[in-house]
């Protein structure tokens, strides 16, 4: 019986491959569609720097404790304990960098570095900067 309770009729074999091929193409698609949209992809915009342990933020979100010598960044969508390319796009400089923490808070803002990774772009005297933010190995 089918749904309508009407009885089933035979499926031959042509038929039922034939089922299987759509339900694995609409599968296949789906699975795409989905790794695409979980890529992330180069961005660019202001960078700030983070100060460790100000206004008692001594933890990352990813549990470890604010690390201001190390190369570390916060961001709001790279996955944390993924690693990315900063580049300062008014000089040149660029350093690599672990995602630690969530943020910047400011919309307006794309990446909080360490002060160890804004001394390597050269931002630290300034605050912030344009940068372009490369992600290399995804977690």
């Amino acid at each position: 019986m089918n749904r309508a309770g009407a009885p089933a009729l035979p499926v031959g074999p042509a038929e039922r491959a034939s089922r299987m091929i759509r339900m694995f193409s609409v599968g296949t698609v789906l699975l795409l569609a989905t790794a695409a949209q979980s890529q992330p992809t180069t961005q660019q915009g202001q960078a700030s720097y983070f100060n460790g342990g100000v206004n008692g933020h001594t933890k990352t979100a990813n549990g470890e404790n604010v690390q201001p010598n190390a190369n570390t960044a916060a961001s709001r969508t790279l996955p944390l304990g993924s690693t990315a390319k900063v580049t300062n796009q008014e000089t040149g400089q660029s350093t690599d960098v672990r995602i630690t923490d969530r943020g910047p808070t400011r919309q307006d803002r794309v990446v909080d570095l360490s002060k160890k990774a804004a001394g390597d772009v050269g931002m630290e005297k300034q605050g912030v900067a344009p940068v372009t933010v490369q992600p290399e190995n995804q977690h």
